[in-house]
């Protein structure tokens, strides 16, 4: 089978969709599957027992990915399996020069949202069409939370039986709760702070700015607090100005391996998710089965699985951020178990035999819409 998406694996990126379709490559590769990944990159290589097919050596917008995509269909006729990509648009050459293979799409949230907020009117315009064309020829759309799985559902009425809810997957044997005391010791964060953390990509609809700017107000009262913020992404340069002037209160981190980021989630006091459109924050899902609790905006699948005061909190309104945040460091005793065991349901042993079940429909179904 094929995985479509288009990131680079070679290269650290703060990417939950990253996250995801690798993830999902190694469980299926564990349950016996031929998986290959068509992606970015300049060199084929395998991966944990993947396949990994660059298309194209860079790339500088989604609509580079899929050109790329079309050239790869056209000279692979041969092409055999299940194609499961990761946005509508990127099962477009398949649709149109490959048809006869079943296809699967995972809608992370609203993408055309995203697209409208980073490209602008025209752009949106474009992928919306690409996504009601590709939509109505792909066999099964996967869903990561409620809302996706209502928006889609409510947008394209007449290909309801297409879409279903599985929500992505967290590896629990290796996002488990560790010694927070030795694990600090071990990555250099001082040990009786409180550490407030983001992990995310640095793009205005992740709202690191705003959570920098709550910490600031949070450290006015208390000393001890300390943020660490994690990614890259177009705010970058400006959030590390930022913390230049408050030397020694904030860190930027780049993006780093699921396995230093277990760690460092472990480490942590609270994850903070201050996102205004999310399908699933996977990384608040990873954060609890570490035993951290959760601070964040009412987004993808978070009001189904923070209770408040028990795993952490869901705020109605960004200026609520703050507020909950101090309230989960300073007056709210969380209890590891409770957090971890919030999340058992989106374990990959789970998940991973759900994603297969809809492969095999797909099959089944031929080319859904064609």
């Amino acid at each position: 089978m094929l995985l479509v998406s288009g990131f680079n694996p070679s290269v650290a990126r703060a990417s939950g969709i990253k996250a995801y379709v690798m993830a999902l490559s190694r469980e299926l590769v564990r349950l016996g599957q031929d998986v290959s990944l068509l992606g970015v990159g300049s060199e084929p290589a395998e991966i944990e027992g993947m396949d990994f097919i660059p298309v194209v050596d860079s790339i500088q917008s989604s609509f580079d990915f899929v050109r790329a995509l079309n050239r790869y269909v056209r000279n692979n006729q041969g092409l055999e399996g299940l194609v499961h990509a990761q946005r509508p648009d990127d099962l477009v050459p398949f649709h149109r020069k490959a048809k006869r293979l079943p296809k699967v799409v995972t809608l992370h949230g609203v993408h055309s949202i995203h697209v409208r907020a980073r490209r602008g009117a025209l752009a949106a315009w474009a992928y919306r069409r690409a996504e009601r064309y590709s939509l109505a020829r792909t066999a099964a759309a996967i869903c990561v939370s409620k809302d996706t799985l209502g928006y889609f559902r409510s947008r394209y009425p007449r290909l309801m039986p297409a879409f279903k809810m599985i929500p992505a997957g967290i590896d629990l044997s290796l996002f488990i709760p560790h010694d927070k005391a030795k694990v600090r010791e071990e990555i250099g964060i001082a040990p009786n702070c409180k550490l407030v953390t983001f992990v995310g990509r640095f793009e205005p609809e992740k709202n690191p700015g705003l959570i920098l700017n709550e910490y600031l107000s949070l450290h006015g009262r208390h000393s001890d607090a300390h943020l660490a913020m994690i990614g890259n992404g177009q705010l970058a340069d400006d959030l590390r100005d930022l913390s230049r002037t408050v030397k020694g209160l904030v860190d930027i981190i780049d993006p780093m391996p699921q396995e230093g980021l277990a760690r460092f989630l472990s480490a942590s006091n609270v994850i903070v998710v201050a996102s205004r459109h999310e399908g699933l924050p996977t990384v608040a899902l990873e954060a609890l089965a570490c035993g951290t609790p959760v601070v964040g905006t009412r987004v993808g699948i978070l009001p189904d699985v923070i209770k408040n005061g028990s795993n952490g909190y869901v705020v109605d309104s960004l200026g609520e951020l703050g507020r909950y945040v101090e309230k989960a460091l300073y007056q709210t005793d969380w209890e590891v178990d409770k957090c971890r065991e919030s999340v058992r349901e989106f374990g990959w042993d789970r998940v991973a035999p759900a994603i297969l079940d809809t492969y095999r429909s797909a099959r089944k179904q031929g080319q859904g819409g064609e």
